[in-house]
């Protein structure tokens, strides 16, 4: 991850374009140094508005900690145990339904 991250800032400054700002790189590696962090990035085009970390265990609620110091709000994502499934009361649901059902996972 460190790897791409570098190739992206690259890219970035040869385009004009602040993929990944010096101010999330800063933060950014502070949040790679800490425990329980496996990854972390920009997501997408890139650009001051988002960054991600993917945590093991319960280190989420440490990183949240450091991040809100930096003024800035984690959203947590979690895996449901019960793996993939397909909410019936979300009515975006209704024209993806039969594609979804026919898909078999093993």
């Amino acid at each position: 991850m460190v790897r791409i991250r570098i190739l992206m800032r690259q890219m970035g400054e040869a385009a004009g374009v602040p993929i990944e700002p010096e101010s999330q790189t800063q933060l950014l590696d502070s949040t790679m140094n800490a425990e329980g962090v496996l990854l972390a990035g920009v997501p997408g085009a890139g650009g001051f508005d988002a960054i991600f970390a993917i945590t093991l265990g319960d280190s989420g609620s440490k990183l949240t900690q450091a991040w809100s110091s930096h003024n800035v709000l984690a959203l947590f994502v979690k895996e449901d145990p019960h793996g993939v499934c397909l909410e019936s009361g979300d009515p975006r649901t209704t024209c993806i339904t039969s594609g979804v059902s026919s898909i078999h996972l093993e």
